[in-house]
């Protein structure tokens, strides 16, 4: 069995990028730093790497959902400045705006940003920060100067001033449907009709595992990670076999707030 068979045709080119990490590494001896990657590649990474090298990971917030990968020699003695990442407040006039989480990863990738190159945004009481990869730094400072219409200026954030995520809320439930198709599934878990969900899914409003999915027949896995704009995100948590009328029984969380 190829190691392709494991995954989905659109996550082969993340597997190659992967196995070639593993090759570098064994090859020169040396560590491997990688970008912030979303937790559906952290879990790919884990699952590749397995036990033939060391893995490391750090997004700089405690609680990080993207996080940066470093895979080393198993003997390798990890220091916590390997993950050159950088902290960022932004300061703005909190008594007129508003900044969003899409606001802020807008501005980033309007200045030309990849995706890789910042991790997480976290807002808590109108304090506004983000995770940056080093070697981007004095970019940012350098051509970031507003969010949308609003004037803006970053400052570095010290290690005892950095804000900490909270927990995740999961609501567990159990549903009923009738095939795996990503409208199907949306259709259930959210109470739409289908002609809604198929019409978000197709405006590329919805994602599974982090990447945009406008496929209304898209077929969903046990494990799998939903987010549709304005709505919050499902997780697919177990698929918990057919009923007598060949209804599939599943397990799914609902993210709270």
């Amino acid at each position: 069995m190829s190691v392709y068979d494991h995954y989905r045709g659109h996550e082969r080119e993340f597997v190659d990028l992967v196995l070639n990490w593993i090759d570098h590494v064994e090859a020169t001896y040396t560590f491997k730093l990688t970008d912030f990657l979303d937790p559906r590649e952290q879990q790919i990474t884990r699952e590749l790497v397995g036990t033939k090298c060391a893995l490391f990971f750090e997004g700089g917030f405690e609680g990080a959902e993207r996080q940066r990968a470093l895979i080393a020699p198993d003997y390798y003695e990890l220091d916590a400045n390997d993950f050159d990442i950088a902290i960022y407040r932004i300061h703005y006039p909190t008594k007129f705006v508003e900044l969003s989480h899409r606001q802020v990863t807008g501005t980033l990738l309007n200045v030309g940003l990849k995706r890789g190159k910042f991790g997480d945004v976290v807002i808590q009481d109108q304090i506004v920060q983000f995770a940056v990869a080093e070697d981007v730094a004095s970019y940012i400072e350098v051509n970031v100067e507003r969010a949308g219409k609003t004037k803006i200026r970053l400052s570095r954030v010290e290690l005892e001033d950095q804000l900490k995520i909270k927990e995740q809320e999961w609501q567990e439930e159990l549903g009923f449907v009738s095939s795996l198709r990503f409208d199907t599934v949306v259709s259930e878990v959210l109470g739409f009709s289908r002609q809604k969900a198929q019409s978000l899914i197709k405006q590329g409003e919805s994602k599974v595992n982090y990447k945009i999915v406008e496929d209304p027949s898209f077929m969903l896995e046990e494990g799998d990670l939903l987010s549709l704009r304005g709505t919050g995100r499902v997780k697919l948590t177990a698929i918990l076999g057919s009923t007598k009328r060949d209804r599939i029984k599943l397990q799914y969380g609902l993210l709270k707030g």
